[in-house]
């Protein structure tokens, strides 16, 4: 998420950006203090957060809150995508690469489903890897490690762990 500020400005001016060209896009949440923005297509998604002035009363120009290291490099990309955005009316797929851990973290829920449904961590192992895996490879534990690893890393995700991954 990306901090800024919105402030009026001419519908012809070079820096106007204007949230009602995304109506097909956008969802908001208005507080006292600030809008959040989401704009979306489902799959992809830049969110805002209007700390001054509201981004709803026509062309504004934004002013963006970059300052020190710590989580600078999400924000610069949140703001290539919203200048993409802007420029093109749609999301860059190339600035919202594929998750490559996707897979194992659905792996890890579906672990500790089973494990939450009462399956032995054997049971798991079949409905993950095979009923023929399990009867080649059960024996030498490394598969059990495997769930138990597994449903592990699932139980850190449920536990908080999950904030890790919303960047």
């Amino acid at each position: 998420m990306l901090s800024v500020q919105a402030e009026p400005i001419a519908r012809d001016h070079p820096d106007a950006f204007d949230v009602h060209c995304f109506e097909h896009l956008v969802s908001a949440l208005c507080c006292e203090s600030c809008e959040h923005i989401l704009f979306s297509d489902g799959a992809r998604h830049l969110q805002l957060a209007i700390v001054a002035g509201s981004a709803f009363e026509g062309p504004v120009r934004l002013r963006y809150a970059l300052s020190g290291f710590q989580g600078v490099e999400a924000k610069a990309l949140t703001l290539e995508r919203l200048c993409h955005l802007r420029r093109r009316r749609s999301f860059a797929r190339s600035l919202y690469p594929p998750e490559t851990r996707a897979p194992r973290y659905a792996m890890m829920l579906r672990a500790w489903d089973g494990m939450q449904a009462g399956a032995s961590q054997r049971e798991i192992a079949r409905a993950l890897f095979g009923e023929t895996a399990v009867r080649r490879d059960w024996e030498a534990g490394f598969l059990r490690t495997r769930v138990q690893r597994l449903i592990r890393g699932a139980d850190r995700l449920i536990g908080g762990g999950y904030r890790r991954l919303l960047h």
